[in-house]
């Protein structure tokens, strides 16, 4: 194998997520269609009854190189609902990440098992508040048969052909974590504004692939906040932000979609069309298109100027798929990530 592969093997192992920071956790460009990843207390959140979610991200940072492919599948809903009062309701869903690289020999994923509790705060359901608890399985598998190269010194000096490994390599040990999460929200006729915490880990993980006791994940925490409203008859505004925070290390990202109404029916067709910005690293342009209950969005990003030089020939694109319920909650505000 290629010295390139063994420094991206690295790059794995030590977490760094492409674009974002370093974390243990998958982080999406469109986080935003994966609610369940930013804040478990968005499990069953939104206009419908139940949604599945589908996202596929693709990074690769030159030719030669098979990219890192990071993936989801969810579903999530409301669970139960109270009989005099929908807005009050318990959600829940499951989510399976994973990553996966050099051609099959990194593969990286996780199992969540989440539930919500909703309750509107006054009579006329314009507070509500939402908390969350997830509990999570990890597990990373490496094929150390595929990480092979040449030995390249040699007491008599460079040799190709001499094989190696890497006999200090091992496997991270699979483990079980928790996270939670609340959000709070204020609803109105034409908008809406949420906003919320969450937190990832807050069992002490160890992710080494070295024997390395003092190896641990520290938490992950998100603050996230967003708003909708009505800009015209046939056009929604949605706008949102996610800071991360691990360690000292830290990440946000913000941008707006305009939602624009292309018929009268009750579930209108929308044509999306938004701009994200991560800090310091890449501009981020979407295009989507919401038919009934299903829903598309692409976006690619375009490393920024000031973004770190080791970044500057990444490239990514992220492809999300959402299918909700066909029965709707005629107040809610047409919104991609709802």
């Amino acid at each position: 194998m290629s010295k390139a592969k063994y420094i991206l093997l690295f790059i794995l192992l030590t977490g760094l997520s492409y674009g974002n920071l370093l974390a243990q956790d998958p982080i999406f460009s469109q986080f935003y269609s994966s609610p369940m990843s930013v804040n478990p207390a968005l499990a069953g959140n939104g206009d419908a009854s139940w949604r599945i979610v589908g996202n596929h991200r693709s990074q690769w940072i030159g030719q030669g190189l098979d990219p890192l492919i990071t993936s989801s599948l969810s579903i999530d809903g409301k669970l139960f609902k109270q009989s005099n009062n929908e807005a009050n309701y318990i959600g829940g869903g499951l989510m399976v990440l994973q990553d996966a690289g050099l051609a099959g020999a990194y593969k990286s994923s996780s199992f969540h098992m989440i539930m919500s509790s909703h309750v509107a705060l006054d009579a006329d359901e314009t507070n509500g508040l939402s908390v969350g608890l997830g509990a999570s399985y990890s597990n990373t598998v490496i094929d150390f048969n595929q990480l092979t190269f040449a030995q390249q010194l040699s007491p008599s000096g460079f040799n190709r052909a001499l094989p190696t490994s890497e006999p200090f390599l091992t496997n991270p040990k699979p483990y079980f974590s928790m996270s939670a999460g609340i959000t709070y929200t204020v609803s109105f006729e034409n908008s809406n504004f949420d906003i919320g915490v969450a937190g990832y880990r807050f069992m002490k993980t160890n992710k080494s692939a070295l024997n390395d006791p003092t190896q641990l994940d520290p938490p992950r925490y998100n603050f996230h906040a967003g708003f909708q409203t009505y800009v015209s008859e046939k056009l929604v505004l949605n706008t949102n932000m996610i800071y991360m925070l691990e360690s000292n290390l830290h990440s946000y990202t913000v941008g707006l979609n305009f939602g624009s109404l292309l018929d009268d029916s009750e579930v209108p067709t929308i044509l999306n069309t938004g701009l994200w910005y991560r800090g310091g690293e890449a501009i981020i342009p979407y295009l989507g298109l919401s038919y009934r209950s299903l829903q598309a969005g692409l976006t690619y990003d375009i490393p920024t100027n000031n973004s770190n030089s080791s970044l500057s020939n990444l490239k990514t694109y992220e492809l999300s798929v959402i299918f909700r319920s066909p029965n709707r909650n005629s107040k809610g505000i047409p919104c991609p990530w709802k």
